[in-house]
């Protein structure tokens, strides 16, 4: 699995005429070579790989990628051990991850370096999951989901957005989970209005939606998902957003499919969200990658009028949002198919009432 992603690295840089590539992202670091360490950076020619880390990962890189690194200790050196690599390599242009290495870090590596340095955008490479990828991503939801239903029944007047989120933490790592893909996001009555509310110490009451994005990390990979629930009772109109968004929700899983645009995507969701006069209050889109970063690309927004992969893994979270008063936001991740997706989030999603 990693040789062959090396090899594909190795192929991109080739296409964008560079023989060398600078890794230091933790999430490119452990899908390109396996290592899980707190520091470290590649340094890949076309026929030589080095991973340069510290003293207190040596044996551990040596383990997880000796089969294809040669494992080396930077001692408190790490970007002149990058650079040296450069120039022992005769690397001629060496790509770098545009969006992670930091202006200080690439000032230090190129003093000094015989090369020139090619930002480049490393993410495509991660676009379309292979089998074991998506096998960890289901497993990570299937954790995720677990603990939502064991949730459910701590969901009451009196309990904090707070305890809450601290539960589901507990919950998820008690299931499996390596650790949160993010903070989780516990936003009840009035803070539902803000799509990324921090939880804060107010108590559920009765009559609230409580909307809860969650997720957590299987062997690398993310899941994500969010579900909106009432406590004690609804009004019409909170029956009427939640409807909608749960149509709009659908609407998007069934125009998602391999070969259709991010574009398209999201906007077979908005329609539904725009025809029951509630467009003004959907305004982020309707869904991102996810894999060994929460955040990945391709996306669903209007935006992208690229085709979306056969094999990647889109989120599917359309939402509504009236400001001071609630929120309802629904989702799912999808792996994109022929013809149509495989929706891995189980979690129930018809409106429940606790």
């Amino acid at each position: 699995m990693i040789e062959q992603r090396i090899a594909r690295l190795r192929a991109f840089l080739q296409e964008h005429d560079a023989d060398g590539v600078i890794i230091v992202q933790p999430e490119n670091l452990r899908y390109f070579s396996a290592f899980t360490g707190g520091e470290g950076a590649l340094v890949i020619g076309l026929d030589q790989a080095v991973l340069w880390t510290d003293s207190r990962y040596t044996e551990q890189a040596a383990n997880q990628s000796g089969a294809w690194y040669d494992i080396k200790n930077h001692h408190n050196a790490l970007s002149a051990s990058i650079r040296s690599s450069l120039n022992d390599m005769e690397i001629g242009v060496a790509a770098y991850e545009e969006n992670f290495l930091t202006h200080f870090m690439y000032e230090n590596i190129s003093d000094g370096a015989l090369c020139g340095f090619l930002p480049c955008d490393l993410t495509s490479l991660r676009a379309v999951k292979e089998p074991y990828e998506l096998k960890a991503t289901r497993k990570a939801s299937n954790i995720a989901d677990r603990a939502f239903a064991d949730l459910l029944p701590y969901i009451k007047p009196g309990v904090t957005e707070k305890e809450i989120a601290a539960r589901l933490q507990y919950l998820m790592l008690a299931g499996g989970a390596e650790n949160m893909s993010f903070d989780p996001i516990v936003a009840s009555g009035p803070n539902g209005s803000m799509p990324h509310a921090v939880p804060t110490d107010r108590k559920i009451q009765e009559g609230d939606f409580v909307t809860m994005d969650l997720g957590c990390i299987y062997q690398g990979y993310c899941s994500d998902m969010t579900r909106t629930v009432a406590v004690g009772h609804v009004t019409e109109e909170m029956e009427k957003v939640y409807h909608t968004v749960l149509q709009a929700q659908l609407a998007g899983i069934a125009a998602a499919k391999a070969g259709a645009t991010g574009h398209d995507v999201d906007a077979a969701a908005r329609k539904v969200i725009e025809d029951a006069g509630y467009g003004p209050y959907f305004g982020h889109s309707f869904g991102h990658s996810v894999g060994v970063e929460i955040h990945e690309a391709p996306n669903a927004t209007p935006a992208n009028n690229n085709p979306l992969p056969l094999g990647a893994a889109v989120s599917a979270e359309p939402g509504i949002y009236l400001p001071g008063r609630f929120g309802v936001r629904i989702e799912d991740v999808l792996v994109l198919q022929e013809g149509g997706c495989m929706d891995i989030t189980l979690a129930k999603k018809d409106l429940t009432i606790l």
